[in-house]
């Protein structure tokens, strides 16, 4: 029995920022929420903001600059896609696989479903 997928809540306040860059809501150049407004918006303390911060900075995806905060970098959006697209096949697709399998549903059946759930 695998147990489930769990991460640090600062790896998901820093994946909530790149699916925001990946939407198109924030941008090359844009200056990301300060460390306070993320731990406000989020309802985390500030060090687990600053540690969401730092994730994105360690990944080149934003670049602090001195008195004004961090600025999200020109290949950004496409860093933050490859990496969710990873985080998704190694991690979630598996789990997705052996759901449908216990689940008994085929590939056609799961299609069907999110065909539907589409359409809503």
């Amino acid at each position: 029995m695998r147990p489930a997928l769990n991460q640090s809540k600062f790896l998901d306040i820093a994946e909530a920022l790149m699916e925001q860059i990946i939407a198109g809501k924030l941008s090359t150049g844009d200056k990301i929420p300060s460390v306070r407004e993320t731990a406000m918006k989020m309802g985390v303390t500030p060090n687990t903001a600053a540690n969401a911060h730092a994730r994105l900075r360690d990944l080149g995806i934003i670049e602090p600059v001195h008195g004004t905060g961090s600025i999200i970098q020109p290949a950004a959006r496409e860093m933050c896609r490859s990496f969710i697209y990873k985080k998704f096949i190694d991690q979630e697709l598996p789990v997705v696989q052996r759901r449908m399998s216990l689940l008994g549903l085929s590939e056609k059946q799961v299609m069907t479903l999110l065909k539907k759930k589409g359409d809503k």
